[in-house]
């Protein structure tokens, strides 16, 4: 399965980095550019930003396929001062994204995913721009995503469900008194009418 949501905290997340860049099977790129800025790649830990630019990334598995893309998208003149801002898309890219706490009350699922062959492929004749998905090694893509997944499940010291839980959002947990899981994440209160 090409998907893993896990929770973690800002404390956890420079560890889950780790795992990534340790691992030598990733170029890091922030999801989208910060406004009027074209999109970053990180080498290492460190040059990830606090910021959600470092908290929501594209992983490119090496040799794995044509690598990303950026897509420009502009700004309405007048709604601010920046003019555009750039994403970052690939058939066979890596989404690495952070969820953390949502106030006192809520820890949200942070999580990886990627395409499938299949789905890439069924996509294709709609998303021109992102070329011929057949051009991807689908078993790197798939290989490294689940290497990755395996080391974030071994960066876990407990599990609610299915979802590996690391040892800052153990903790967030524990103190917040968060019992109740639902919709993207686990809760102090329980679901409406529930």
């Amino acid at each position: 399965m090409p998907n893993l949501d896990f929770y973690a905290t800002e404390n956890d997340w420079p560890t889950v980095l780790h795992a990534v860049f340790d691992s030598h099977l990733f170029r890091v790129f922030e999801a989208d550019s910060e406004p009027d800025r074209e999109v970053r790649e990180f080498h290492t830990v460190d040059e990830v930003p606090a910021g959600s630019s470092g908290r929501h990334l594209m992983l490119f598995v090496v040799g794995s396929g044509p690598g990303p893309t950026a897509k420009r998208i502009d700004f309405v003149p007048g709604i601010s001062d920046a003019r555009f801002r750039y994403s970052c898309e690939g058939w066979g890219l890596i989404q690495l994204h952070y969820g953390g706490p949502f106030g006192d009350q809520e820890l949200r699922w942070s999580h990886t995913n990627h395409n499938t062959e299949k789905r890439a492929a069924a996509w294709a004749s709609t998303l021109h721009r992102l070329g011929d998905p057949a051009a991807w090694d689908w078993t790197a893509v798939t290989s490294a995503s689940g290497k990755l997944n395996r080391a974030i499940r071994k960066l876990a010291i407990d599990k609610i469900g299915s979802h590996p839980v690391l040892p800052g959002a153990a903790q967030f947990i524990a103190a917040a008194n968060l019992r109740h899981e639902y919709g993207t994440g686990i809760h102090a209160m329980p679901c409406f009418g529930g």
